[in-house]
């Protein structure tokens, strides 16, 4: 869709399909996350496959970024394609750049943690380490 012009009340109807798919893999997690603590109950287990996400994320832009194709589902590609041709090559190219820095940094980071936490003291009092997630999504949604 390169050669074609973008609408851009087209782009923001994609970005905010985006937005329900990322809300609706959120509500998903929030609604699994109680029972995975109920019935295993280690967050070491947790941990490691948010680790192992962070790194499949982060080989995706790597990717992404070397070949200029993106990975994901029909809506993210069109976005990425407007994204594109919207702000232009160069600085499509920025964005990406510090995009996969910052997403390097922070697999580094959670495995490193991943290493250095003792995840046998832990406990999950569900009202009050249910905020953090929470948090998190809103900062996702608000991006």
């Amino acid at each position: 869709m390169s050669d074609t012009e973008w609408d851009i009340q087209e782009g923001k109807h994609l970005k905010k399909k985006r937005l329900v798919h990322y809300n609706l893999v959120m509500l998903l997690l929030a609604g699994l996350l109680p029972y995975y603590f109920k019935i295993v109950g280690s967050g070491y287990v947790l941990f490691v496959l948010c680790c192992v996400f962070m790194w499949a994320i982060t080989m995706s832009m790597l990717y992404t970024l070397k070949t200029g194709k993106t990975i994901g589902t029909k809506t993210s590609r069109l976005v990425e394609d407007f994204d594109k041709s919207h702000k232009g090559e160069e600085r499509w190219k920025r964005s990406k750049i510090t995009e996969f820095a910052l997403v390097s940094i922070m697999s580094v980071v959670l495995t490193t943690l991943l290493f250095v936490i003792e995840f046998d003291s832990g406990s999950f009092n569900f009202p009050i380490s249910y905020f953090p997630f929470i948090g998190g999504w809103v900062g996702l949604a608000l991006i």
